[in-house]
């Protein structure tokens, strides 16, 4: 029996791809642990671990590699004994596996349960598997969490510049459509966690009318409230009547930006507002509420086009106006574009925690203070219906305090008061 230690940034919140990793290895009767980066030191004596996996975004490469580096290889050299195997897998080594090559043993791209058989040896499936063969996934290292994440589907319809969707069609074909799970055992998982809330992480919620009304004829009697994500064209009076009679509490949906110029920038030109409008106007008429997800600081953009989102935000009255600074992740069609026209003035390590804080783009400094300023009010805003001048967005004006307690009433009234 081996020891395997999975490792991941952050458990605030459950990381499906290590638990269902977890799951697989534990059903091949091997001993296996998830724990937070920060607890390494920890970990390393606690278990001893064989293998060690660290799933990594883009970003925080460096500071996985540090803390390896720390507390693993410097631990087992003092010792004499050898180095524990290493694993790297996640968005970053799956589009740019070949910084981790001189750190690491094995580097996974993609999607890692096939690995994990083979590693492992679970004899389940040969080749690449169908959802369904996958075991749930291992929630043990993620006790007595609020909400409790699920998905139903695997891939994206969509091709966004700023998404990795695209390069991914590329990398692996085989799972260039929608990968749909079967909507009973989605049921019977949800079923048998019980949680107070449940949260799906699918790209596109129920993109099948078809599965989606045999998910709400099994899903009826579960009586556990839902969350979900949707593209303004799927709302359409029967998939909100469906959602409705299932038990979705709450949607979102990514507008981005109101800018038809920037929503050419991030292809998202055949999005029409009119259909954002009317998708708010339905969700609200069946009492389904809506958090819209914005982006501001796109390239090209001004502190205007941003305004210009706000106001949308506030004309379509959503429960929450979620937003976020972009970030040009390295490899995406519009981070390469950025790189290309020396519109980003850092290194991309730098920008693993900043789109809720800053603009790495090579803005005047007044307009990323502008955009560091309505990225924190930003909801409260559109709570109060309040459209701010340009030269009211300085940070002696809006203080951060706002925008921590507006998140927190975001929070209550996307997730029924579970959080």
């Amino acid at each position: 029996m081996k020891s395997v230690l999975l490792v991941v940034k952050s458990k605030k919140m459950e990381n499906l791809g290590v638990m269902y990793l977890s799951a697989i290895i534990k059903r091949c009767k091997h001993d296996c642990h998830i724990i937070e980066l920060g607890q390494l030191e920890d970990g390393m004596k606690a278990y001893s671990p064989d293998i060690i996996g660290y799933s990594i975004m883009t970003g925080d490469e460096e500071r996985f590699r540090d803390a390896n580096f720390k507390y693993v290889v410097s631990r087992y050299s003092l010792k004499g004994k050898k180095c524990p195997k290493i694993i790297v897998g996640g968005p970053d080594p799956t589009f740019h596996p070949n910084i981790y090559e001189k750190w690491t043993n094995v580097v996974v791209q993609g999607e890692a349960e096939g690995w994990a058989a083979k590693e492992f040896g679970d004899t389940m499936w040969e080749a690449f598997p169908f959802l369904d063969d996958i075991p749930w996934p291992d929630r043990t290292d993620f006790p007595n969490m609020p909400i409790r994440d699920f998905i139903s589907s695997r891939g994206c319809p969509y091709k966004c510049t700023y998404c990795y969707n695209d390069r991914w069609n590329v990398l692996f074909p085989h799972t260039k459509n929608v990968r749909t799970r079967n909507a009973n055992d989605v049921v019977r998982e949800i079923a048998h966690v019980a949680p107070k809330f449940a949260y799906f992480q699918d790209s596109c919620f129920g993109v099948s009318m078809q599965w989606l009304r045999e998910f709400t004829k099994q899903y009826c009697g579960v009586n556990i409230p839902y969350h979900c994500h949707l593209r303004p064209e799927q709302v359409v009076e029967e998939r909100v009547l469906l959602l409705k009679d299932s038990g979705c509490y709450s949607t979102r949906i990514a507008l981005e930006t109101a800018s038809m110029e920037l929503r050419k920038v991030i292809g998202r030109e055949r999005m029409k507002l009119d259909d954002v409008s009317r998708a708010a106007r339905l969700l609200k008429k069946w009492d389904i509420k809506l958090m819209i997800q914005n982006m501001i600081g796109l390239p090209t953009s001004t502190i205007e086009d941003d305004l210009e989102t706000l106001e949308f935000n506030i004309s379509c009255q959503s429960s929450y106006g979620w937003v976020s600074i972009f970030q040009p992740y390295p490899g995406t069609i519009l981070g390469d574009k950025c790189k290309k026209n020396k519109w980003y003035k850092g290194d991309y390590s730098d920008i693993s925690d900043s789109f809720f804080d800053t603009s790495p783009l090579n803005f005047k400094p007044e307009h990323i203070e502008q955009l560091e300023v309505l990225q924190k009010v930003f909801a409260p805003c559109v709570e109060h219906k309040y459209m701010p001048k340009a030269e009211e967005l300085t940070h002696e004006n809006f203080p951060k305090l706002i925008h921590a307690i507006f998140r927190k009433v975001g929070d209550k009234r996307l997730y029924g008061g579970v959080i």
